[in-house]
């Protein structure tokens, strides 16, 4: 069976703080049954359970924080209020810090151990998702191998493709590397090879990295072979559709995506 389309919600942000409601009901009649929040602009998470379950859309995912410390029963609860079954972190807690050397990347590796066990009790999984400054080497070797070395299969990898392409790496054997992590898959396109700079920004809902250009396009019209990588996404339960941003029209850009990814048996919608 085909992975099912999903879109991450951080895509239409400046749509949805104009106007969430209307943003999410645009995204479900252009065939999305899955959506992936990350913050809730414009609305609460209360509203957005109620407005999911309304129009028969699930957050199989989302981009949060991982369920550990004070607030860890909150997070938790959270992701049952929302139907999630996989907490996602948008970047690690300590964003580049983490990625120091191999023993910080160690000790991180150890607070997804600890989230994860959390969250196990409550039948949900946590997992990380890179960008492409933590597909570099510490150390002498990839940062995300310890990672992978220092964590169990069931701490899931969110594989975003066009960071990884922009991190020299082939998309193709980066999903083949991390095998059944790979269960959620971010299938986004754009110019890998162009000269932007990516620097972090602090938001309300943490750090982020942004650029000074958009280098992000529609899937199927950028450089990242999106076709080879649905050939090998075997583990895969969900694709999504993402772009950090965009210069044109950005909820056309979501539609032309999910028209790409679901003519091309990449992935399906609604079930």
């Amino acid at each position: 069976m085909l992975p099912q389309i999903t879109i991450q919600l951080y895509s239409v942000r400046e749509q949805a703080a104009a106007d969430y409601e209307g943003t999410i009901r645009d995204i479900a009649d252009m065939g999305f049954g899955n959506v992936e929040p990350a913050g809730f602009p414009g609305s609460s998470i209360e509203e957005a359970a109620k407005l999911f379950n309304d129009l028969g859309i699930k957050a199989p995912s989302w981009h949060g924080a991982l369920p550990i410390g004070d607030d860890k029963n909150k997070i938790i609860d959270e992701a049952l209020l929302l139907g999630v079954k996989y907490m996602i972190t948008g970047c690690p807690p300590k964003f580049k810090e983490h990625y120091q050397t191999a023993d910080t990347v160690k000790a991180m590796a150890e607070l997804y151990c600890e989230a994860a066990d959390n969250a196990a009790k409550h039948g949900l999984k946590v997992g990380y998702h890179n960008h492409d400054w933590d597909l570099a080497d510490v150390d002498g070797k990839p940062g995300y191998r310890y990672f992978l070395e220092n964590t169990p299969e069931t701490v899931l990898w969110e594989a975003d493709l066009f960071w990884v392409a922009r991190a020299g790496l082939n998309p193709v054997d980066f999903i083949e590397e991390i095998g059944v992590r790979g269960k959620l898959l971010h299938f986004k396109d754009g110019v890998v090879d162009t000269g932007a700079e990516f620097t972090e920004a602090e938001t309300e809902d943490g750090k982020i990295m942004v650029s000074n250009s958009s280098p992000f396009l529609p899937a199927g019209t950028g450089q990242v072979d999106l076709i080879a990588a649905g050939k090998v996404a075997a583990n895969t339960e969900y694709i999504a559709v993402e772009l950090d941003s965009y210069e044109g029209d950005m909820m056309k850009a979501v539609q032309e995506s999910y028209t790409y990814l679901t003519t091309n048996n990449i992935a399906q919608g609604r079930i």
